[in-house]
């Protein structure tokens, strides 16, 4: 080939290569472009949804603290309006309202974007004002006035309230000045400074300060501290070891009835701790066997149950309620009294609680299980029992029994009376009269308070051929 042609072609070749690499080249060039301005346009409005977003938090977050503000401002009036109602039920209506207005700022307060925490004795303090307002609203609506001593509390809750109250205006004038909003760039828990720097709610840390010296306060409301903090009084003052506490299982059930005994891992969670043990009975299979509880302080039998069918129920209920009672006697449960009972499957539940003076004593409640083919106890639960029994100290009576049975509604028809320490909802004690009694076909249980005369409560009675129920 002469040179001439072979430059030829080479300049050919290059010609060809170029415009290849050109049309190549558009087609990218158009969708680069296009990629762009599609990521540009998933950008945009991937950002405006986000701002939309976090202008619909700022506008929750902002309705919540708005609302917190007016329910803390209504606490603040009517706990200054309850200590000057002149009539009983004045002051009833308006604990009852002070009752709601805490419930409805704890709520809103728990809508704030506020880690809990910070605001924790703030919760506490709106969570006690309701229950307390709560408690005397059921006292002065029965027409019993408060003590001196209650209004006192209520003083000093009103001054606390009195304090969220400044402190929350504080924060409001702040926000409405423009000098902080709720800011969600720096997390959703935190509060935006004017100059943008976000700080990790110093504001509401200083609201929680109103409450550092918070007293502890006690009154009958399900949620006081002294509630919160309550100790089983039932257990005894010994601790035992692993050891002693086999022995015990070992005589509750029977130790010529026993083919092993094994330790399982302890129940170490909430007030009682126990130790649990797995029983292996002779001439039985797996199902046979048992699970046992015995408290490490006290070494007493918390929990008991047994697996097992029963085919043949022959027994009578007194039956079994006689061999219930041998075994709560046997074990360290005196005094106790049978009052309702289930029947289900062969096997009869019997509910028995302390008695002490003639009156039954229901939160001493223990229960039993027992197979009514051969009387066999095959479980028994003792929390209610353990965390509650003691010798009460019962005061003497205000009114007689006649004068009592005045205050039920002339409709039932009494069958039955007797003396009661019964347990409110809100973990303390009543002494009461307690009748029995029926309207038409149905049966009611009435509690009347024998120191005030007043209605405690009333369960109704419900028969089956399986038991007694109280509803």
């Amino acid at each position: 080939m002469e040179q001439g042609e072979y430059e030829n072609m080479n300049y050919h070749n290059d010609g060809w290569k170029k415009r290849r690499r050109m049309s190549w080249a558009l087609p990218i060039a158009i969708v680069a472009v296009l990629a762009l301005a599609g990521v540009s346009t998933w950008g945009y409005f991937q950002n405006r949804q986000l701002m939309d977003l976090r202008i619909m938090m700022e506008n929750q977050y902002s309705r919540a603290f708005l609302d917190l503000n007016e329910y803390v401002d209504n606490l603040e009036v009517l706990l200054a309006k309850s200590m000057v109602t002149s009539t009983t039920r004045g002051t009833s209506t308006m604990l009852e309202e002070v009752w709601r207005q805490a419930n409805l700022a704890q709520t809103n307060m728990g809508q704030l974007p506020v880690t809990p925490p910070i605001l924790e004795k703030t919760s506490n303090f709106l969570t006690q004002v309701g229950d307390m307002a709560y408690a005397y609203n059921t006292k002065t609506m029965n027409g019993m006035p408060l003590s001196d001593d209650e209004y006192g509390i209520l003083q000093k809750m009103h001054g606390y309230a009195l304090s969220l109250q400044n402190s929350l205006h504080g924060i409001e004038e702040q926000i409405n000045n423009g000098k902080m909003s709720w800011g969600t760039a720096g997390g959703p828990r935190q509060l935006k400074s004017q100059n943008s720097k976000y700080i990790q709610t110093t504001q509401f840390e200083n609201v929680d300060k109103n409450f550092q010296e918070y007293p502890s306060m006690i009154y009958d409301g399900p949620y006081s501290d002294h509630m919160l903090k309550v100790k089983p009084v039932g257990l005894k003052d010994t601790k035992v070891e692993v050891g002693k506490a086999e022995e015990i299982v070992r005589k509750l059930i029977g130790n010529d009835k026993i083919a092993s005994v094994e330790r399982l891992e302890n129940n170490n969670e909430g007030s009682i701790k126990t130790f649990r043990f797995k029983v292996k009975y002779k001439n039985s299979d797996d199902n046979g066997s048992a699970e046992v509880d015995i408290t490490q302080q006290g070494g007493q039998l918390y929990w008991m149950l047994r697996d097992r069918s029963v085919q043949d129920a022959k027994l009578s209920m007194e039956a079994a309620k006689k061999a219930a009672q041998s075994f709560l006697k046997k074990n360290g449960f005196a005094s106790m009294k049978d009052t309702y009972y289930m029947r289900i499957d062969g096997i009869a539940t019997i509910c028995y609680a302390y008695e002490q003076e003639g009156a039954i004593v229901y939160p001493d409640l223990v229960k039993v299980k027992v197979a009514l083919d051969n009387g066999e106890v095959l479980g028994v639960e003792s929390k209610g029992y353990l965390y509650n029994h003691k010798v009460r100290n019962i005061p003497a009576t205000k009114l007689t029994l006649e004068q009592a049975r005045k205050q039920i509604n002339g409709r039932l028809k009494i069958e039955k009376q007797g003396k009661a320490i019964i347990p409110t909802d809100f973990k303390t004690e009543r002494y009461c009269y307690e009748f029995q009694g029926t309207v038409g076909d149905q049966k009611f249980l009435l509690y009347i308070n024998a120191l005030t005369g007043a209605e405690e409560d009333i369960l109704m009675l419900v028969s089956t051929d399986e038991g007694s129920l109280t509803m």
